[in-house]
């Protein structure tokens, strides 16, 4: 679970449509773990924040920046996970697998998903179809089958009948433009992901999207446009994840969407207060969210003058 943290300030509780996440801040957390630590609030403030801002936080769940709170977390040891519940508003439990195994494909996190998914199969609804056929793609195209992922993500667009407001025409052709990408064909990996920001550009909200999709989405696009050196359009894909992150108050991959605009800014035009903003948000969020490999690559980095 990633939460939400804006450059500005944290929505302690905030309203969700169809798949979102809702978070709720606990300031309680942060209390009991200083206490454990036999730290003041003067002392968990010194060269963070003022005393006041502590105070505020533990006693009325008051969320702070997100500079403020990175520096918190990793002074006392805890993520952002530890310092948000989650909770879902969604009451279909068929749905609800469904979901969860997605979210899971998406994430890369796939060992046993082939038989998750076989078992719910007897028991789809006409409308889960889209959905079951996406997440098979998803998985083939992670494990290199990529000829077959083609052909399950042709199904997909059957059973959307390529409708550009639905997310799983948008996720099919994400995939089949990163399969060009990743061939080194940047023309055509750009038609696909043209049309999906095309589709993002009119329709600003896509109803059966969540808010995991999205992101995934503009983190995807915005990676292989760094890599097709179109950093013009990586940067603006990026900024563009990054302000839907802050809109709906959610945080799936912002430590990725900051680096690829970090690299992005490195790589074109020199920004250097912007980029030195994304690099170390990129890096401190990777660090909270224990990402070792996208760590290792902000590492490696160089600076620009």
């Amino acid at each position: 679970m990633y939460i939400f943290v804006s450059n500005y300030s944290i929505i302690d509780k905030c309203q969700s449509k169809d798949r979102s996440v809702l978070p709720l801040f606990l300031g309680s957390i942060i209390y009991n773990k200083r206490r454990e630590m036999n730290l003041t609030q003067v002392e968990l403030a010194q060269d963070v924040c003022t005393q006041n801002t502590i105070s505020k936080i533990e006693k009325h769940n008051v969320a702070p920046t997100v500079n403020i709170l990175i520096k918190i977390c990793l002074r006392l040891d805890l993520t952002l996970n530890d310092v948000f519940s989650e909770f879902s508003s969604k009451a279909n439990n068929q749905e609800n697998i469904l979901d969860k195994i997605e979210e899971k494909a998406l994430l890369k996190d796939i060992d046993g998903l082939d038989k998750e998914i076989d078992s719910l199969r007897s028991k789809l609804s006409n409308d889960d179809w889209k959905q079951y056929e996406l997440i098979n793609g998803v998985l083939d195209f992670w494990k290199n089958n990529i000829e077959t992922s083609m052909f399950t993500f042709d199904k997909v667009l059957q059973y959307t009948k390529s409708d550009e407001t639905d997310v799983y025409t948008l996720l099919a052709y994400l995939f089949k433009g990163l399969r060009y990408s990743n061939q080194g064909f940047a023309d055509q990996a750009s038609y696909y992901f043209k049309m999906i920001t095309a589709a993002f550009e009119e329709e600003k909200d896509i109803d059966n999207a969540s808010d995991l999709e999205i992101l995934f989405i503009y983190k995807m696009i915005a990676q292989s446009f760094d890599e097709m050196k179109l950093y013009d359009d990586a940067y603006q894909l990026s900024q563009e994840g990054l302000d839907f992150a802050q809109e709906r108050n959610v945080s799936y991959f912002l430590d990725e969407l900051n680096y690829s605009a970090a690299l992005a800014l490195q790589n074109g035009v020199n920004h250097k207060q912007a980029y030195e903003d994304h690099y170390n948000l990129a890096y401190y969020l990777a660090k909270l969210n224990d990402n070792k490999s996208l760590m290792h690559d902000i590492k490696n980095m160089q600076n620009i003058g």
